[in-house]
């Protein structure tokens, strides 16, 4: 951890001394002010006023870049702090604080900071009589969607796009909050997910990052990730910027054959797991970019340097299976084991063929997780690939479980929060918000199989892999105008409604693999195709067929194609969980207790003191919580509150997402209408993340959670208790 904040000092450092270095595509005027606007939830009424110092702590409605702002009546020379509740933002922005004059005024922050609740401290008289935040972000707008059949899908296509957008201002940020660095690894999935859910004003950031000038010591193998097609070449085919590929051709030349290294073991592909089968990856990766690079010479007239670059993409094709493959997978001497993520860009470049699919996926891709969030949307490809997208829409679900029903409207840093390339720990430092994060671009465009095929979007298709989703609409903003496909599956048709742009064409595809048997083909209501092609609609021509999909061609215009026999229906997946529904009491005049003090404890390398005092479990917010920090859990911990009133209620809900690992081993529920004589209601044991715990309606003023169990790592934390009435 140390040294990964090592490296980020020096990228900042010298971005700092070196800013006519930097291809800078923003200015102020890039920045959209969105006003001042109402928190979502306050902590305590407002007007409000205690005779000691006190927290408000306000929530907003998604997390956001925004400056809090408070108007209170007070006499002068009292002091108030405000901050986002998010601790990560310390590592970039102090506490600011102001001091107030006599009378009623307005205060608000000099700064930005990023997060989902903000953080006041008021000192001992003053009166609050408003709060409100100031929103911030890139000048662009939502204009992609994606919504299915299936809630947690459509969950993270959503959280992916807030995701993508906190991580947008002056440049790509890896995560707006801790550090705000351009990485080249993050801003690859970021410059794609912007062409999936923004609209055009979001390209001047992807152009930014394509013309950038490249550092050859900073993380070079990440420049290789976005060097290909999955950088370089994407950004071009949607938006047809044949200019920027003439200015960056040499520079790129140069660094694939001059400037970078082959061969060291610690060139980084990702985090994730330690083994890194960095060998296998280079290859895969240099070849691609190889290959690109042909593509680009090929459109920018350097025909001449075709044959140095086939010569250089043939060495790597002709020894790759002899230096590498096993037998069932791709391993190098570097690892122990196969590596998910070697295997899965040996499929996705093209070094792997067909034949190689089923052992890769049966030994490595259904076997091994080594992948981070940010690698996955390579597995993730090559599973598609493979025509495995059933199982490649599982694991997305299976290793986002715990970001999809969390509170938290972004996506994290790590699956889990569990930091696993050095070692194998809970990771408190970790951001909530990390751009590199791909289920908006893998939804849109694998999964509802909406790309460009020619630059600029003349040509595209729509070639679907749904596998078990019965339903799906998606609307993709290319730069010829909005795409907007709705797919609906039943027992005995497959239909395809696509709204395509005028001036375009698009190939669609009917998904054999979504059929027992394809009967026959419809488009507008008028059958076009019943094993063989019998044409008969204007505009629409025939593409051919081959194993995944009967194709045709449709011009520009609304298009309803219908595939009619039998479809196939079966639900691998189980359903999402229900999400908490209700809402909870009102709890902003309870007062909370635990079995230890109130205290603070030194969060992460930097040893920030963070308060944890068990007000935080019911102030509203899931970045601030209880924490008891004096001892791993163990039997007898407990944490009640005093609901000043009796309350009938059902439902209580534990979070503890920030700290994900700190839900309780087991646990008793007991309430009390006098705090003396309890009844116990509920045992069970915790969930990670989020526990809810139900019993038979109770009617009392007191509620107590104790902890039952042992865990000989991990702490016991509340990071928000809810309390639900009966439904």
């Amino acid at each position: 951890m140390i040294r990964y904040f090592a490296l980020v000092l020096v990228f900042l450092l010298r971005a700092l001394l070196s800013q006519d270095a930097q291809v800078l595509a923003t200015s102020p005027s890039d920045i959209k002010d969105y006003g001042r606007r109402d928190y979502l939830r306050l902590s305590k009424p407002l007007p409000h006023q205690e005779d000691q110092p006190w927290r408000l702590v306000c929530t907003l409605p998604h997390n956001a870049h925004f400056q809090p702002w408070i108007e209170v009546e007070s006499e002068a020379g009292k002091v108030i702090h405000f901050n986002s509740t998010n601790p990560l933002v310390l590592y970039l922005t102090p506490t600011e604080t102001v001091t107030t004059g006599a009378g009623v005024q307005q205060h608000e922050a000099r700064n930005w900071v990023s997060g989902e609740g903000a953080s006041y401290l008021i000192p001992a008289g003053v009166i609050v009589r408003a709060v409100q935040y100031h929103e911030t972000g890139y000048d662009t707008e939502f204009v992609g969607s994606f919504t299915c059949n299936d809630a947690d899908y459509t969950v993270l296509w959503q959280k992916a796009a807030r995701t993508a957008y906190l991580c947008m201002r002056d440049h790509f940020y890896d995560c707006p909050d801790r550090e705000r660095v351009g990485f080249w690894g993050d801003g690859t999935p970021e410059l794609n997910t912007c062409f999936y859910v923004f609209d055009a004003k979001s390209h001047r950031l992807c152009k930014e990052l394509v013309l950038r000038p490249l550092e050859p010591k900073f993380y070079p193998g990440q420049h290789l990730e976005f060097l290909g097609s999955y950088g370089l070449w994407f950004y071009y085919l949607q938006t047809g910027d044949l200019d920027s590929l003439r200015k960056i051709y040499e520079p790129t030349r140069k660094f694939l054959f001059e400037t970078y290294k082959t061969g060291n073991r610690g060139t980084w592909f990702d985090w994730g797991k330690e083994v890194k089968d960095t060998a296998v990856l280079e290859n895969c990766f240099l070849f691609d970019c190889l290959s690109t690079l042909r593509k680009i010479a090929a459109v920018t007239g350097h025909e001449a340097d075709f044959a140095v670059i086939d010569e250089r993409c043939e060495a790597i094709r002709s020894t790759f299976d002899k230096k590498f493959w096993q037998g069932s997978y791709y391993m190098s001497p570097q690892v122990k084991e196969p590596d998910d993520r070697a295997n899965a860009m040996a499929v996705n470049c093209g070094l792997a063929d067909a034949a190689k699919w089923p052992a890769i996926y049966d030994n490595v891709l259904t076997k091994k997780t080594y992948s981070s969030c940010f690698f996955d949307r390579w597995v993730f490809e090559a599973l598609c690939a493979m025509g495995k997208q059933e199982y490649a829409l599982l694991r997305m679900a299976e290793r986002y479980r715990t970001m999809i029903p969390c509170r938290f409207t972004t996506l994290w840093e790590h699956y889990d929060r569990w930091w696993a390339s050095q070692i194998d720990a809970f990771d408190d430092a970790s951001s909530l918000n990390h751009g590199w994060n791909p289920p908006a671009l893998l939804l849109s465009q694998t999964v509802a199989g909406v790309s460009p095929d020619v630059p600029g979007w003349s040509t595209y298709h729509v070639l679907p892999k749904v596998a078990f989703l019965t339903s799906l609409q998606v609307v993709v903003p290319s730069i010829r105008g909005n795409v907007t496909v709705d797919i609906k599956k039943s027992a005995d048709d497959f239909q395809i409604t696509l709204d395509s742009p005028k001036g375009t064409t698009a190939i669609v595809g009917m998904p054999k693999s979504s059929f027992e048997q394809l009967d026959s083909i419809q488009v507008n209501d008028v059958t076009v195709w019943d094993g063989q092609w019998r044409g008969g609609v204007s505009s629409v021509v025939w593409q051919g067929e081959d194993a995944e999909y009967v194709k045709l061609a449709v011009a520009g215009g609304t298009w309803r194609v219908r595939g009619c026999g039998r479809v196939i229906m079966t639900q691998p997946k189980p359903a999402p969980l229900p999400s908490v529904t209700g809402t909870p009491l009102d709890n902003r005049d309870w007062i909370a207790t635990a079995s230890v003090a109130d205290s603070t404890f030194p969060f992460s390398g930097e040893k920030l003191p963070i308060d944890i005092a068990a007000a935080n479990a019911i102030d509203g917010d899931p970045w601030t919580g209880f924490r008891d920090m004096t001892a791993v859990q163990r039997p007898g911990q407990w944490f009640a509150v005093d609901m000043q009133r009796e309350q009938r209620f059902d439902r209580i809900v534990l979070d503890t997402t920030w700290a994900l690992f700190d839900s309780p081993v087991s646990y008793r529920v007991q309430c009390s209408q006098d705090g003396k004589t309890w009844l116990l209601v509920a045992t069970g044991k915790g969930q990670r993340g989020i526990t809810t715990i139900t019993f038979a309606p109770q009617v009392a003023r007191h509620l107590r959670i104790e902890q039952t169990g042992t865990d000989a790592t991990y702490h016991w934390s509340i990071y928000e208790l809810d309390v639900f009435a009966p439904r």
